[in-house]
């Protein structure tokens, strides 16, 4: 027995696959070509209208998420360009047991101009105290100061009185 051959099954053209994805891309390319047009020309289209909401009010979870921008900051007040002098106002000294000194603070600034607004915190160390150094702070805004006094005993009518920057921080 000679058995008849099977026929193939019936080839599907692509061709329903290849107009439907034409299809789908020519419309896809008209809907990108009408929004850059409307775009370009200040118009809006309906596809733009329902991407963007109806009325200008923000919540305050979208305020929260803005960043607020930072103002430029102004020029940074460096020791460098301060000079404390300590200047003695008053000395009491009392033979081999040292001496009472006042010790008014004077600040000298040679660097750029400071804002106004801008309030810095200056600590120092005052040297020459028989008990040790003195720490002692003043504020220093726009180009005025807070002047300081400082009481110090020292050993002898002869110790010398230094001072010196340890510490600038802004603060307002």
């Amino acid at each position: 027995m000679i058995e008849a051959p099977v026929p193939a099954p019936p080839r599907r053209k692509p061709t329903l696959w290849i107009v439907g994805a034409a299809a789908a891309f020519l419309v896809v390319l008209c809907a990108v070509l009408i929004t850059l047009a409307a775009t370009r020309s200040g118009g809006t289209t309906a596809a733009a209208a329902t991407s963007e909401p109806a009325s200008t009010y923000v919540s305050e979870e979208e305020v929260a998420e803005v960043p607020a921008t930072e103002p430029t900051p102004g020029p940074t007040l460096k020791a460098a360009d301060l000079e404390l002098t300590p200047k003695v106002t008053e000395k009491h000294c009392f033979g081999s047991a040292g001496c009472n000194v006042t010790v008014q603070v004077k600040v000298g600034y040679g660097g750029p101009d400071l804002d106004p607004d801008d309030t810095w915190e200056v600590t120092y160390e005052i040297t020459g105290d028989e008990d040790g150094p003195v720490i002692g702070t003043f504020e220093l805004t726009g180009d005025e100061y807070d002047q300081d006094e400082v009481s110090l005993s020292t050993r002898s009518s002869k110790a010398k009185v230094g001072i010196k920057i340890t510490d600038i921080s802004k603060i307002g």
